[in-house]
């Protein structure tokens, strides 16, 4: 049962070491990205939201995925570069 105790000690471990939040966003940002390239649905539409459909609207579905895979890529490389920035920061201290 030690994975257990890995696991639940894991909440502890990401308090001492807060830079680790960076790749843990950046991996959910990718996952992301991998689900509107593959075309999940479920990753770029928003049925129950009128609101939300309105740029898949405008632009239509193919853009949208586009667009939005263009602004996951972005968004997960500013996470990776604030993972190794506060790295480089934390060094300096």
């Amino acid at each position: 049962m030690e994975w257990y105790n890995n696991i639940s000690n894991f909440p502890q471990w990401l308090q001492a070491n807060p830079r680790y939040g960076y790749l843990i966003v950046a991996g959910i940002f990718v996952l992301w990205l991998i689900g509107v390239i593959c075309g999940w649905k479920w990753t770029y539409s928003r049925p129950g939201n009128p609101g939300g459909n309105f740029w898949m609207e405008t632009l239509g579905e193919k853009t949208f995925r586009f667009w939005l895979g263009v602004l996951l890529t972005i968004l997960a490389g500013i996470a990776v570069y604030l993972f190794f920035v506060s790295d480089k920061q934390a060094l300096c201290q």
